[in-house]
């Protein structure tokens, strides 16, 4: 994926063109400034006393300045909108003293006049990039920028809740527009595919094809402001039946499903790639739209699942496991990967069952594991906010590298029935999680604690 060096380096040759049409403005026309320089750029644009048209034109030239910076000066402008462009105390002050002394009929006026004088100074630059080519996201690479400085500087916290608060408005779901990409749209829009997927790695052209034509589906959610960046991309596989193995599901040379045919749609990929619009959630808009599309399209199709990996599984389990969990087995846990490695070029060793029984149970503990009153995976998080189930727990589902590494090969399938989203929800709600009866019967033989388990 692009560095956001890179990133700001598209954006920054994008803007030069609106730079060459724009009208001079003295000393801001060359898009190299000082700090010095930014700071007094960035009040007058702030300020706006040449009007709006002069502020969009300074906002461009200090976007192309700050695109111009290395790193390090990037972080000092950051750090300089955060400490010198906040709120102005003197007016919040006297907003406040004109609110506590209003009379009935001017409390309104006073309230919003307080509201307006809490606003930090620098959100009017920052709405300024926004009538500028790619400033939306310019923004939103910003942002991913603030959040991996955030480590190093954490009072800029501040900051980025100024961003998320803006985007939270700006990428509601009413402004967002749905589409299913096909072999036949942009090129720039099957490489953003490829260029993103981040579950199961798009290895060649005709993989890329494979999962888009015939009984694939996929769905992407774009911003007008962005219509060349997919916000999120959700992957469909057309079955008969549920699928439990990500490598078959993907194998180019497995035969084709008649649509027609199938009676479950499998999302078996779902990316988020846009870092700086962490925090803000498209993935279940985008599910309960992809699953609506799906049944006017296909009618017959009533199953609706993921094939979801389980990340963090393999690492917890190194300390849930003792010696004892492998007294049925000829290997330790010192030498559980090896034993995993070796599934692959022999998928039935006479061991296999006793492992299966060892795996299953600590997967299950790990997906119904609460912690602060939510699940403790992420993709568990995920799903079941979304208003999901979990469906079935799937020995060896992804047998590649990275799923053995991640969670020993196990994958999950969480359900969507719209009719019981809601009550899912609520159940969640409640400290409950909601598991298909297989499941709940499941963990109760495994002898692990059911009290929080909901079977649906």
């Amino acid at each position: 994926m692009p560095t956001v060096n890179t990133k700001l380096s598209r954006w920054k040759q994008s803007v030069q063109k609106y730079l060459f049409a724009a009208p001079a403005i003295g000393k801001a026309e060359k898009a190299e400034l000082t700090l010095e320089e930014f700071r007094r750029e960035a009040q007058t644009c702030i300020d706006a006393p040449f009007g709006e048209v002069d502020a969009r034109n300074r906002a461009a030239r200090l976007g192309a300045a700050y695109a111009a910076f290395d790193e390090e000066t990037r972080a000092e402008v950051l750090l300089m909108l955060l400490r010198e462009f906040g709120p102005d105390r003197s007016e919040i002050d006297r907003c406040i003293e004109r609110y506590q002394q209003c009379r009935d009929d001017d409390c309104e006026g006073a309230a919003l006049a307080l509201s307006r004088a809490l606003q930090p100074r620098r959100m009017a630059l920052l709405t300024r990039f926004t009538s500028l080519p790619d400033g939306v996201k310019f923004l939103v690479d910003m942002r991913s920028e603030i959040l991996a400085l955030t480590r190093r500087h954490r009072e800029l916290k501040t900051l980025d809740a100024d961003f998320a608060n803006l985007f939270k408005l700006w990428f509601d779901p009413g402004f967002l527009d749905i589409e299913r990409v096909t072999w036949m749209s942009p090129g720039s829009v099957l490489e953003k595919l490829t260029e993103y997927e981040a579950n199961h790695s798009i290895v060649s052209w005709k993989d890329l094809k494979n999962r888009l034509d015939g009984d694939r589906r996929c769905y992407t959610l774009f911003h007008p402001r962005m219509p060349q960046e997919p916000l999120t991309i959700l992957h469909v596989a057309l079955n008969r039946g549920i699928a439990a193995n990500v490598q078959q599901l993907l194998d180019v040379e497995t035969p084709i499903t008649d649509p027609e045919e199938a009676d479950t749609a499998v999302f078996y990929s779902i990316t988020s790639p846009q870092k700086g619009l962490r925090g803000i959630s498209f993935g279940e808009y985008l599910i309960k739209q992809a699953v609506k599309e799906l049944r006017s399209e296909l009618p017959d199709l009533h199953t609706f699942v993921t094939l979801s990996p389980v990340p963090g599984f393999r690492s917890w389990l190194d300390s849930h496991v003792v010696e004892a969990d492998f007294d049925n087995l000829p290997f330790s846990p010192v030498t559980l990967d090896s034993a995993l490695d070796s599934l692959v070029s022999t998928p039935e060793p006479p061991w296999r069952p006793e492992l299966e029984k060892l795996l299953s149970r600590k997967c299950l503990e790990y997906l119904t594991t609460m912690e602060g009153g939510r699940p403790l995976n992420s993709v568990a998080r995920f799903h079941l906010r979304n208003g999901a189930y979990i469906h079935r727990i799937n020995l060896f589902g992804d047998m590649s590298k990275n799923g053995l590494r991640n969670a020993a090969g196990m994958m999950v399938n969480y359900g969507y029935n719209l009719r019981q989203m809601e009550s899912n929800l609520t159940l969640l709600q409640g400290g409950k999680l909601p598991v298909a009866g297989a499941v709940l019967k499941q963990a109760k033989a495994a002898g692990l604690n059911t009290e929080h388990l909901e079977g649906v």
